[in-house]
């Protein structure tokens, strides 16, 4: 029997995967009442997480959901600067986090192909409201950070020959990006190498700080909040107006 929070993290994840779900086909699935499902669907309605229709309830993609908190309002601002360099069709490497999914959604117009090496990613990029074609490297998956590893995830990688590099990373200094595992950073390490462009998405707060694993980052696109520290001067930058939230500190793994 699944608890109240397992039940709806498995909700999520079904109209993540169909786009839709019907509620008596659920509570059947689940050994639970239609009443249950139905209160299910109004917490969740309430969070933003999706749309209770006739039935059933629909997936909403992460930039349309309800009641956006300052730092969701700047995933989106950001992901759209970033979303506007990128045309359809292209392949992109992104880090595995939320940032990737709010850019999927403002891509949604603009089908591409993304390469993640996070098993949870691919899975939140595939619903069918959204048109990108997902390739998920494979390989042996490292526990801690969530992503996969090894020789055969990295050939995925340099064989796809991504076009743009988006990185979402939990630092910033003028020439590297810092991640909290070094799984992170080797796959960004990667990505940067084989891409033709690099985009770099970070909120005001995260710049100047360093954590423990750094990237050597080429040239870069820096998409972040309009209060820049002067050392950022020299960076090609487009900046939001100022937004952030505490709870962008650090940024959520997949």
């Amino acid at each position: 029997m699944y608890m109240a929070h397992e039940r709806r993290q498995y909700i999520i994840r079904l109209l993540e995967q169909r786009g839709s779900i019907r509620s008596a086909a659920l509570a059947q699935e689940l050994g639970v009442t239609d009443e249950t499902i139905r209160t299910d669907f109004v917490a969740l309605q309430k969070k933003g997480l999706l749309k209770r229709v006739h039935g059933g309830a629909e997936y909403i993609v992460p930039t349309q959901t309800a009641g956006a908190t300052a730092d969701a309002g700047a995933e989106s601002a950001m992901a759209a600067l970033v979303a506007a360099h990128i045309p359809a069709g292209a392949c992109i490497y992104a880090d595995a986090c939320h940032f990737t999914r709010v850019l999927a959604a403002q891509l949604a117009d603009k089908p591409c192909t993304f390469i993640t090496p996070s098993l949870q990613l691919s899975l939140h990029l595939a619903p069918k409201v959204l048109p990108h074609t997902v390739i998920c490297t494979g390989g042996v998956g490292d526990k801690e950070c969530k992503l996969c590893c090894g020789e055969q995830a990295e050939q995925a990688l340099l064989h796809a020959r991504p076009q743009f590099a988006v990185l979402r990373p939990a630092g910033l200094s003028p020439t590297q990006a810092f991640y909290a595992h070094s799984q992170q950073a080797r796959w960004a390490t990667l990505a940067t190498a084989c891409a033709s462009q690099c985009l770099v998405a970070v909120p005001a707060a995260l710049l100047s700080v360093t954590t423990p694993h750094a990237v050597q980052l080429p040239p870069y696109q820096l998409v972040t909040e309009d209060n820049l520290p002067p050392e950022f001067d020299s960076v090609p930058t487009q900046t939001i107006p100022y937004i952030s939230a505490e709870s962008l500190l650090p940024s959520d793994l997949y």
